[in-house]
């Protein structure tokens, strides 16, 4: 062999010798976990035990209390001191009770940046907000949506989407979000979601635990970051029945 085609050969060689990037794995799981008391008292042990099962990575969560007078824990806290220490992300959504109430993020990952995005209220009920966290492997949010107005659903959907826009568009890791939306899957709010984001998650009914009759629950991945693939999707209804009004979806996605 002449020395010009060793030469070509050598950076071929030499790449074919470098390591390579292992897939990652990871399961998420969203859960409006309805202030832990829905149909018992403080069901934070409860529902750790459901993460723990799921083998989950990172849980969305809505409807948490913090240091009010309904709970005067901090329930994000317990529950992440519960799973053993997990991080975790508390965006409060508007005070309440001499305290806040809100959404919020545990993750078994390290935690390299936190947000809270606000959404605006418009015809709704009250404000809402998204609670984001950006790990090394990925970004994943937390967000509830109102459930009086389609108006607002539609105002609060392109916030946030204004929001990750504007600071996520073109990440090269995921960018992951779940929650409580309160809109079925042919609603005018999950439609506009689909225009941005691809949805993870199923259709299958996720609320409520006493009449499953709805899918308002999802997790949905950011078109303009990383992709990722789904390996499975699945709503966990055995013995969920009695912690929330609403089942969690667990989702397991590779990427």
């Amino acid at each position: 062999m002449n020395k010009p085609c060793a030469l070509l050969l050598l950076p071929l060689l030499l790449l074919s010798c470098g390591k390579t990037r292992e897939p990652v794995t990871m399961t998420l799981v969203s859960y409006n976990v309805g202030v832990f008391s829905k149909y018992e008292d403080n069901t934070v042990p409860q529902v750790a035990d459901v993460i723990r099962g799921a083998d989950a990575t990172l849980v969305a969560l809505n409807e948490l209390d913090s240091c009010n007078r309904r709970h005067a824990t901090f329930q994000l806290k317990e529950l992440a001191d519960d799973l053993g220490g997990w991080a975790y992300q508390f965006a409060s959504a508007f005070p309440f009770a001499g305290g806040a109430y809100g959404n919020g993020v545990v993750s078994r990952d390290r935690v390299i940046s936190r947000y809270r995005v606000h959404l605006p209220k418009s015809d709704g009920s009250e404000p809402r907000s998204v609670a984001v966290v950006e790990t090394d492997r990925c970004v994943f949010a937390s967000v509830h949506l109102d459930y009086v107005g389609e108006r607002s659903q539609i105002d609060q959907v392109n916030a946030l989407n204004d929001w990750f826009k504007a600071v996520y568009t073109g990440a090269k890791k995921p960018v992951l979000l779940c929650g409580d939306f309160n809109a079925e899957p042919d609603s005018e709010a999950i439609r506009l979601m689909r225009e941005s984001w691809t949805q993870l998650s199923g259709t299958d009914f996720t609320y409520s635990t006493k009449n499953p009759r709805k899918c308002i629950d999802y997790v949905f991945a950011w078109k303009e970051a990383a992709p990722v693939e789904v390996l499975s999707s699945e709503v966990l209804t055995a013995g969920t029945e009695t912690l929330s009004d609403h089942f969690p979806v667990k989702v397991v996605v590779k990427f």
